[in-house]
């Protein structure tokens, strides 16, 4: 029983929440109902007022119509004869107006339909980009977004390294600058030095210039007779000819080649003064000239002193001939002493150069300790060797390490090119998004010049079916009032 009360009582709840639900419909129900009874009453209180002005326009319409027509029979029924004779003109425009009115507003219904088409395509056209620019949008968040940062720190990285690269580069040219300035004023002073009449000696002179060029010139002066003195100089110009000739040789070849010559000079004055001390010697003998052709940068000239030059005698002599006969010892005024000194000077001199512009270069490639380095004056014979050996390995080591930083820059400029490469895409990756975006906004400007003029039409079309409707009531009006 207990349970079959608890069923009743479940079910009574259940019935009872059904009915409240019911109830709560019911009302909500009565308040629509309600709200709309209100609307309509407003909407017929409108309707009366509307009515009310027609009427009171239709007053005013039939009292203008009244005092227009003339009648032609007072109390006379209106035939169809006199209407159409007597019938006023102010009727029959009310009569077209109605038709002309349903012309325009057909036509505009045509242009609302069209309209409306384009503006459906336009918004599906529009739909469709705003779906793709999300999917652009999605896929540059998500992927390239995380690429770009990369390229960018890459690039940054890239332009800092060659910024170095250049400033060392800037540093290794003015260095270089300033080395070829000074050679170029100690080659000034060995032409003034060439061209002075007091000069009482021409030393070997070493002058390497910017692009690593060595000219070497070799004299071998005041070699005179009893009766007078015989030189032979070869113009200055010849110095730029030949300067110009050794541009573009590399460095080892013009070392190598310097070597040789400097080999070659040593023999050919031992042969000079194996033949002074010999005594083999003729009164009517030639001045003598050492010429090296090996070198094409070498320049041999011979000099006289306190005497004015005389022609040459005999033909120009060859490379490397060395006359037969010298002069004796009376009328000779250089001794093998002072021979041997401007020698060692002129050695000195161009070892001291060449030791200046083997430093320079080590410095520029940050090569701290180069060995042979010191100078070969005060050294023996077996030290001399293993000096010129040392000398030989550091030039390797130096052409090795230029040609290991020339190395290292072609490839930063590779790399470099291939980090512009792939800025040049990003900017046209960038450049397509902002055109996609300048395509969309304008799609949006056009969407929204749409709706305003689908506005518009809404209310011309409203404003022309009310139109149309006041027009209706007036002529059903005039109909009535006709009948």
């Amino acid at each position: 029983q207990s349970q079959q009360l608890r069923a009743v009582q479940e079910e009574n709840e259940l019935q009872r929440q059904k009915l409240q639900e019911e109830v709560a419909g019911y009302r909500e129900q009565s308040r629509q109902h309600s709200l709309t009874i209100l609307a309509l009453e407003d909407r017929l209180l409108e309707a009366t007022q509307q009515q009310k002005v027609l009427e009171e326009e239709k007053a005013a319409l039939v009292e203008k119509m009244e005092e227009q027509v003339v009648w032609p029979i007072p109390y006379h029924r209106v035939t169809p004869g006199d209407q159409k004779t007597g019938f006023p003109m102010a009727v029959r425009s009310a009569l077209i107006f109605p038709r002309k009115l349903q012309e325009e507003l057909a036509v505009v219904q045509g242009t609302l339909l069209e309209r409306k088409a384009v503006i459906s395509r336009l918004s599906q056209e529009l739909s469709e980009t705003r779906a793709r620019m999300s999917d652009m949008r999605g896929e540059l968040s998500e992927e390239q977004k995380v690429e770009l940062e990369h390229s960018q720190r890459q690039l940054k990285h890239r332009q800092w390294e060659v910024n170095q690269l250049r400033e060392k580069l800037s540093e290794m040219s003015s260095l270089v600058e300033e080395k070829d300035q000074a050679l170029r004023a100690a080659a000034e002073e060995l032409r003034y030095t060439l061209t002075s009449p007091k000069a009482s000696r021409m030393p070997l002179c070493v002058s390497p210039a910017a692009d690593g060029c060595v000219y070497i010139e070799l004299v071998l002066c005041q070699m005179q007779t009893g009766r007078e003195a015989v030189f032979f100089q070869e113009p200055l110009a010849d110095l730029a000819e030949l300067g110009a000739k050794c541009r573009g040789l590399r460095h080892e070849e013009t070392i190598r080649r310097q070597k040789e010559g400097l080999a070659e000079l040593r023999e050919r004055v031992k042969v000079l003064e194996k033949r002074q001390c010999s005594g083999a010697v003729k009164s009517d003998s030639e001045p003598l000239v050492v010429w090296m052709e090996d070198l094409p940068e070498k320049i041999v000239q011979q000099r006289g002193l306190e005497l004015e030059p005389a022609p040459v005698l005999g033909e120009k002599l060859r490379a490397g001939k060395v006359p037969d006969h010298v002069p004796n010892g009376s009328s000779l005024r250089i001794t093998n002493s002072t021979m041997s000194l401007e020698m060692a000077e002129a050695t000195d001199l161009g070892e001291k150069m060449y030791l200046d512009v083997i430093g320079a270069l080590g410095s520029l490639v940050e090569m701290k300790e180069l060995s042979g380095m010191q100078p070969l004056q005060h050294l023996p014979q077996e030290r001399r060797a293993e000096v010129g050996l040392q000398r030989q390995k550091a030039l390797e080591l130096l052409y090795r390490k230029i040609r290991n930083l020339q190395v290292r820059l072609e490839r930063k400029e590779e790399v470099l090119k291939d980090y512009e490469g792939s800025v040049e895409q990003l900017r046209q990756s960038q450049a397509s998004l902002r055109r996609c975006q300048e395509e969309m906004s304008s799609l949006e400007d056009e969407a929204h010049r749409e709706a305003e003029e689908k506005a518009l039409l809404r209310e011309a079309l409203e404003r022309m079916q009310l139109q149309l409707d006041q027009e209706k009531r007036l002529r059903q009006a005039a109909k009535r009032h006709k009948v």
